[in-house]
């Protein structure tokens, strides 16, 4: 194939400079000349793929299961690409690094919308163990009592010891009405926990009016949606009325889009003041700052957050405290603090990698941190029971107290 590409752009050469020589010594020249661009681009492209590195043992390593295994066929060639590009991202010893094939793709684009088949809680992983991040409000895994930090030890009897996180996440999810063994480790308790799987429906936010001039914010993700909801009811609901201060809750939410916790930062950050940083490594840092309109900027602003709370929600929670001196009470937060970005390949597989970590405008990194809150207050096991929120309570109270 490579030779008829250097025949080519030799016959490329010929068509090109044929009008000027007539000679056809000349024509056998050109063509030469054209054969041997070809032979340095191939050459330079290969360079540029490979760099410093010899990709002719992988080559090589193909070439012999092609030629020797003997349950080869046609259809372990896909399978082999797929699984050399796994092997590539695990090498990279990043547990939100990963690669999903077609079908993998299309549950992993399931759950963007909200809507899924499973047991409603966002799972991740830290230092090598697989944790629940958080149970969301009135699922199957929070019905269950399934809590933040959590660790999964086995799904169905099945260690978790050497499962990536996708594979977890496809075999905890299921169709609705079927059941999900999980063993959990909870401290020193070891626990068994059988759950029923359902239609999962994630709400962006919940409103309401506390003491008649609170306005009480709820965003459970930081999905598509979730900044248009958020404008909708700043713009309806709360400028329009004499509210002036704000208790945002991000307990639970465990992240989502980086755009939309930004676009919902604008209205609290001033137009033109950091939201975020995202730091690539080495020099380079790109600010990420507020296009506005900062409508909420000059509001008292109370930050609920807990160990559920990663990614963006920690992002915005403490990016509103950096710029805007608001108060975060609660437990301390999760602490992912990278960016991935999902890139489709061409056969509609998609490759997520690490691409940077975000870093808080005081340039702060929450990755394996996350955020300590101003003050801690826990809610107890009794708390539950009774319904009692101790953390909103004292919330409440440290706003009343700018009056």
């Amino acid at each position: 194939m490579q030779k008829k590409c250097h025949l080519a752009t030799g016959l490329l050469f010929i068509f090109i400079m044929k009008f000027n020589f007539k000679n056809s010594f000349f024509w056998v020249l050109i063509f030469f000349i054209g054969v041997g661009f070809g032979t340095i681009y191939e050459r330079a492209e290969s360079i540029s793929l490979s760099g410093e590195i010899d990709l002719s043992l992988l080559q090589e390593a193909w070439g012999e299961i092609n030629n020797n295994y003997y349950k080869f066929s046609s259809k372990d060639k896909e399978k082999m690409v797929h699984g050399t590009i796994q092997g590539l991202v695990d090498s990279l010893g990043d547990p939100y690094s990963d690669f999903l094939d077609p079908k993998e793709t299309e549950k992993f684009e399931e759950g963007l919308n909200g809507i899924y088949e499973g047991i409603g809680a966002e799972i991740g992983i830290r230092n090598d163990n697989l944790l629940i991040i958080s149970p969301f409000k009135g699922s199957p895994a929070q019905k269950a009592g399934i809590l933040p930090r959590d660790r999964i030890l086995e799904i169905n009897k099945k260690s978790t010891e050497e499962m990536t996180l996708l594979d977890a996440v496809s075999k905890i999810r299921g169709k609705e009405g079927t059941q999900v063994n999980l063993k959990i480790k909870r401290e020193k308790k070891i626990l068994n926990v059988k759950i029923t799987r359902s239609t999962i429906e994630i709400p962006a936010l919940d409103f309401e009016i506390l003491e008649g001039d609170i306005a009480y914010i709820q965003i459970y993700n930081f999905y598509e949606d979730a900044p248009k909801e958020f404008k909708q009811v700043i713009n309806d609901k709360i400028l329009t009325s004499n509210i002036k201060k704000i208790i945002l809750d991000l307990r639970g939410n465990p992240g989502g889009f980086l755009s939309s916790a930004s676009d919902i930062g604008n209205f609290f950050i001033k137009k033109g003041d950091v939201i975020l940083k995202e730091d690539f490594g080495g020099n380079e840092i790109n600010e990420i700052l507020s296009d506005g309109p900062g409508s909420l900027s000059s509001f008292d602003v109370v930050i609920l957050v807990d160990e559920g709370s990663a990614s963006a929600s920690e992002i915005l929670a403490g990016a509103i405290k950096d710029q805007n001196k608001a108060l975060i009470i609660g437990q301390k937060s999760f602490g992912k603090g990278t960016v991935q970005q999902p890139i489709t390949l061409r056969d509609g597989s998609t490759l997520k990698i690490t691409i940077a970590r975000w870093l808080l405008p005081s340039g702060k990194s929450i990755e394996g941190k996350g955020i300590t809150p101003d003050i801690k207050v826990k809610i107890t096991k009794k708390d539950i029971e009774v319904e009692n929120d101790p953390q909103l309570d004292r919330a409440v109270k440290e706003i009343r107290s700018t009056d």
